[in-house]
């Protein structure tokens, strides 16, 4: 693989807007639902984490449909769409916690507010992933970027709001940004379906097939636990903290603007890495080593700034796995079906995230006595899928070799 240039697109920067300021939204209120249904509305962590399970699965079937969706009506008009149920949803959602309603009721809402967001995720990151392979690796890296820029202000922003005003205001917050990119959508995106941009024609089929894609499909199920662990920054971390450490809710904000504030500052940077790697699979086999460091971090931390070197490892993990995952799906793709893989991508990413919450506050329920387990683990789990990983690498670069060839 090539290194790349730096330069970007407009449309690319307008999308990195967008996508910064629908992540300010989403990532205010993705913590804090369970802080609050645990320590205001007293709901198990198991239902919590069942909850966040259902909501991950419904997202993830909303990222395969706006794949879908994406290579047939083009990325403007599903990126409009998820917008303006994001609007409503979040409304929703507002109201219930503001009248604290019945908690099954909410619990109820929540994954339907999941599945209508994910809608537009795949048709914005289309739009930056259709470029010539020289930009790739600053496209894709924007928009880990613009992700993890809004992922630094969201939670702080959420858990300053939850603190001095209410957590209904949060989601307010989370109905207000998407009717701001809609507008930006609206009058900034170009129309239409997405057209190739030269040299990225690998393959022709819309979809995977095992017989012909089975290495592929092992990478995205691989990926799928790789994001499972990550993700474990969300809400494991959140409430893991707040029931058995007692930080305020400002200080979990604190902790996720580091995770983004990290990935903003070296995402870019690290990039070069990737590129340079001998075989596609290798920066994703460090990403698992520097999960699992940290999670053995986590187990033996328990002070704020503990927790803080622990999430700077963590992220480190994110950012090896983010773009070259994300890059994996797009070498195999064309402009015809890119919405589709690129679907592929963020169900995977987000299914394993959500499924990351139930396994998570399981386990910590699991192990009440001794919660550190649960760290220990998720690290020997992040171990285990280096080691997956590492036998993938060698058929899925022959895969990438033949199609170039």
């Amino acid at each position: 693989m090539q290194s790349g240039t730096l330069r970007a697109s407009h449309e690319t920067w307008v999308v990195f807007t967008i996508l910064t300021l629908n992540s300010i939204g989403w990532s205010a209120t993705m913590p804090f639902l369970a802080v609050y249904l645990s320590s205001i509305r007293d709901v198990p962590l198991g239902t919590i984490g069942a909850v966040y399970l259902v909501a991950g699965l419904m997202s993830l079937v909303s990222q395969l449909l706006g794949g879908r969706l994406t290579d047939s009506m083009g990325p403007k008009q599903v990126m409009l769409l998820g917008y303006a149920f994001s609007v409503v949803s979040a409304l929703v959602l507002s109201y219930l916690i503001g009248v604290s309603a019945d908690t099954l009721l909410i619990l109820i809402v929540y994954p339907i507010f999941n599945f209508l967001r994910g809608l537009s995720q795949p048709a914005a990151s289309a739009i930056v992933a259709n470029v010539e392979i020289k930009n790739l690796r600053t496209g894709l890296s924007l928009l880990s970027i613009a992700g993890n820029l809004g992922f630094a202000i969201g939670p702080a922003l959420g858990g300053v709001l939850a603190q001095t005003v209410n957590y209904s205001s949060v989601f307010l917050l989370s109905a207000a940004v998407p009717a701001v990119t809609s507008a930006i959508t609206a009058f900034w995106v170009r129309g239409g379906l997405l057209r190739e941009p030269d040299i990225l024609s690998l393959r022709t089929p819309p979809t995977l097939h095992w017989k012909g894609d089975r290495n592929l499909i092992l990478f995205l199920i691989l990926t799928f636990c790789g994001y499972l662990a990550i993700g474990y920054e969300i809400a494991p971390i959140s409430v893991y903290v707040q029931d058995f450490l007692n930080f305020s809710p400002e200080a979990i904000g604190y902790l996720f603007a580091t995770n983004g504030l990290v990935i903003v500052l070296l995402q870019l940077p690290l990039s070069g890495y990737f590129f340079r790697a001998k075989k596609l699979v290798y920066p994703v086999i460090a990403s698992c080593g520097f999960a699992a460091l940290s999670f053995v971090m986590g187990a033996l931390s328990s002070t704020f700034w503990e927790w803080e070197g622990m999430m700077v490892v963590l992220t480190l993990g994110e950012i090896f796995l983010t773009v070259p995952s994300q890059t994996v799906l797009t070498l195999f793709s064309t402009a015809e079906n890119r919405g589709t893989f690129q679907g592929y991508f963020s169900a995977a990413s987000i299914g394993g995230r959500s499924m990351a919450a139930l396994t998570g506050l399981y386990s910590f329920q699991f192990f009440a006595a001794d919660p550190q387990l649960g760290w220990y683990a998720i690290a020997g789990f992040a171990v285990f899928l280096a080691l997956c990983f590492g036998l993938l690498a060698d058929p899925l670069q022959r895969d990438y070799v033949a199609l170039q060839g």
